[in-house]
């Protein structure tokens, strides 16, 4: 079987066989990206979309943050940059992929334009997040970072292909057509000094890319079947892996992020969290060393002064510090610049933790304190906030009337469609 009649089969089948519990997390899921847009329309870098809207013209589709209506590319290509604008949108540690800002906004455009219920969201979710996970783990995860590609960019329109495909009742063979129009345009490369909005705007093009393979699909278009197999096995350096254990969707192996910031300073956050909880006096710390994985310094730094918030999120620098202020969940904490008197950070490669790469993102934090006090406190994997926490978080973004949203959205298998999920674009945060 080729990759890609693999990733539709299980897509299919991950939807299909979902259970109660599976149905309720993507469900949780569909409503943390809600709060992820919701605050990434906020961002200073989200003006920009707005020549976007322009470019894509006309619709029906009502965009967060955008006044009017518009085409479902533009829906989709805006909302899924905006669900990661603040990088606090939910992550696959194995494949290194963020699934939700690819998937939820797709699906929920898609079950919106076509008049569709909340279950059928529900599947499109569970469906998308099987195909862009299980290809980010076959063809390396994080080990992708290392030759600059970055996964979501590389493979997440099979996410939106697959969700599409679901919600457009594509039969397999169609569905693995989806996927193949999908997968030739893959790309997406690492930048190599400012990000900025181009960097994130990669996720929103995937995302309506992966889209559109879906409705070509249903239009008769046809693809190569094994595109996933040898071109991308010479492209990317390396043949892809063998199938993964499928007993559990993919989804159920997704992390919800606790902290608006780079996944890699998670752990060091919640390194600096045990610390405070042990007594340590960090607010007097004279410096402070985090160390983690060495491919995952392609995307984090130490940088005091980064050229926007894109670069603020990624560096150490800025995580301590909101820390530290007691406002490290706060997107706020990562888009001006770092507090005066902001304590020293470093930021280094550890070889010895690459080793736990790629179930295991860790981090090693060192403290130094007055008077030569030294500090040090490692974890393995960042803490998962819990339900209600999550729920938190998308209350504070939704603000005023969010509970008119949160309550069908939890519920997802009941709503009676989809356009009731989805915020009007002329509603102020």
């Amino acid at each position: 079987m080729t990759v890609l009649a693999d990733l539709a089969a299980r897509a299919r089948r991950a939807a299909r066989d979902a259970d109660a519990a599976t149905r309720s997390l993507a469900a949780l899921h569909v409503l943390d990206t809600l709060g992820c847009v919701a605050a990434g329309a906020t961002h200073p870098l989200a003006s920009g979309l707005a020549a976007v809207a322009e470019v894509g013209g006309g619709g029906g589709l009502a965009v967060t943050g955008l006044p009017g209506r518009h085409s479902l590319r533009t829906t989709v290509l805006v909302e899924a940059t905006l669900a990661h604008l603040d990088e606090y949108d939910a992550f696959h540690p194995s494949a290194a992929v963020v699934p939700s800002a690819v998937t939820v906004p797709a699906a929920l455009a898609v079950a919106d334009r076509e008049g569709l219920p909340g279950r059928a969201v529900a599947d499109a979710v569970i469906a998308g997040y099987e195909a862009v996970v299980e290809a980010g783990t076959r063809f390396g995860g994080p080990r992708l970072y290392e030759r600059a590609w970055w996964p979501t960019a590389l493979l997440g329109a099979l996410g939106a292909a697959a969700a599409t495909a679901s919600l457009l009742a594509l039969d397999e063979e169609r569905t693995t057509t989806a996927l193949g129009i999908a997968a030739a345009g893959s790309g997406g490369l690492l930048g190599a000094d400012v990000l900025g909005t181009g960097h994130y705007a990669l996720v929103g093009r995937a995302a309506a890319d992966g889209v559109e393979a879906a409705y070509l699909a249903r239009a008769g278009a046809t693809a190569s079947g094994t595109v996933l197999d040898g071109p991308a096995a010479a492209a990317l350096g390396a043949p892809p892996l063998p199938a993964t254990d499928s007993a559990r969707p993919h989804l159920d192996g997704c992390s919800f992020k606790a902290y608006p910031c780079a996944r890699p300073l998670h752990a060091a956050l919640d390194a600096l969290a045990a610390l405070a909880g042990e007594g340590v006096p960090l607010g007097s710390a004279r410096r402070f060393e985090i160390d983690v994985p060495g491919p995952m310094l392609r995307f984090v730094s130490d940088d005091r002064e980064p050229p926007g918030p894109t670069e603020a999120a990624a560096s150490a620098a800025f995580a301590v510090a909101a820390f530290l202020a007691g406002a490290a969940d706060d997107v706020a904490s990562y888009r001006g610049p770092l507090p005066p008197g902001a304590p020293e950070v470093v930021l280094r490669a550890a070889p010895d933790l690459d080793r736990h790469l790629p179930e295991h993102w860790s981090a090693r934090v060192t403290v130094r304190l007055p008077g030569g006090g030294l500090v040090r406190k490692e974890v393995r994997d960042p803490v998962e906030p819990s339900r209600e926490r999550i729920i938190a978080k998308v209350r504070r973004r939704l603000g005023p009337g969010a509970g008119a949203r949160i309550a069908p959205c939890l519920a997802l298998d009941e709503a009676p469609r989809a356009s009731v999920l989805r915020e009007p674009a002329e509603s102020p945060y």
